[in-house]
């Protein structure tokens, strides 16, 4: 994703108020129309978000535009002094990422001061589309299977005597309204695969279950995942109040997908 970067995480605590949530990683992102002139409102944005941001990385990245040949573009992450937090700014997008999560409502605090900051400084980008994405990983405990944890309509193929399972993964598109909804889920997943393979994630600290994670792929153990997010088309000049309507719907309807996916067993251990 970028040219430069920081130290290794640290591991950091549990993601989200069940008892032993599988939540991992959180990313709210506005698509935006390009604006090739970001550098120049960064410093402000900067000033208005050091409080909670303090940490600076500056990189670039390939651009693709079928009109010209790739190109590289500046980008930049903002991050909270714990590494927790972080914002990417780039000329195509803007987003929150959290490797700490206490409930949404914490988060879309968060949001809603990046949202605000832009505000403040007069940087009013063409928001094309708004999104909103939780990836959870699938830890067992002990000789459980990864598929376990999700309903049977998920568990792919059953392979025929003999045959054992290496790796399974589903994807599926639905819409409501206006809304669009994906779900990417590996049960298992590929073996030293933890996020699903076009997740780009800052360096942030790492929480603990993707530490539990790690510790079960060096055993040879079977893990999973399950990423899902909601996304709908804006078309309009940046507005605050109504973008921070919009996140409270898209949650509902991605917290509502991933609880219909869950098993019994799933909800028993981690809620």
């Amino acid at each position: 994703m970028c040219t430069e970067s920081g130290g290794a995480p640290e591991e950091g605590g549990r993601l989200g108020s069940w008892r032993k949530p599988p939540l991992a990683y959180v990313v709210a992102e506005l698509r935006i129309s390009p604006y090739y002139s970001l550098k120049d409102v960064l410093p402000q944005l900067q000033t208005e978000l050091r409080g909670d941001f303090p940490r600076t990385i500056e990189g670039s990245e390939l651009a693709i535009d079928p009109a010209s040949a790739p190109a590289p573009q500046p980008i930049w992450q903002l991050l909270s002094a714990d590494a927790a937090h972080g914002i990417y700014f780039s000329t195509r997008s803007i987003s929150l990422h959290a490797t700490s999560y206490i409930n949404f409502q914490d988060f879309a605090e968060r949001w809603d001061k990046v949202l605000v900051a832009i505000r403040n400084i007069g940087f009013n980008p063409f928001i094309e589309r708004a999104g909103l994405r939780y990836i959870d990983m699938i830890v067992p405990e002990g000789d459980s299977q990864p598929k376990e944890y999700l309903i049977e309509q998920l568990w792919g193929v059953v392979p025929t005597l003999g045959f054992r399972t290496q790796s399974s993964i589903w994807g599926a598109t639905f819409s409501v309204d206006e809304f669009v909804l994906q779900a990417h889920v590996a049960a298992p997943s590929p073996q030293g695969m933890i996020f699903v393979p076009n997740f780009n994630p800052l360096q942030l600290q790492r929480p603990s279950i993707m530490h539990n994670a790690l510790e079960r792929i060096q055993l040879k153990k079977p893990i999973g995942y399950a990423d899902t997010d909601c996304w709908c088309s804006v078309q309009k000049v940046f507005d605050t109040d109504a973008l921070k309507e919009l996140y409270e719907s898209l949650h509902d309807r991605v917290s509502g997908l991933f609880k219909s996916m869950l098993s019994d067993k799933a909800i028993k251990e981690w809620q």
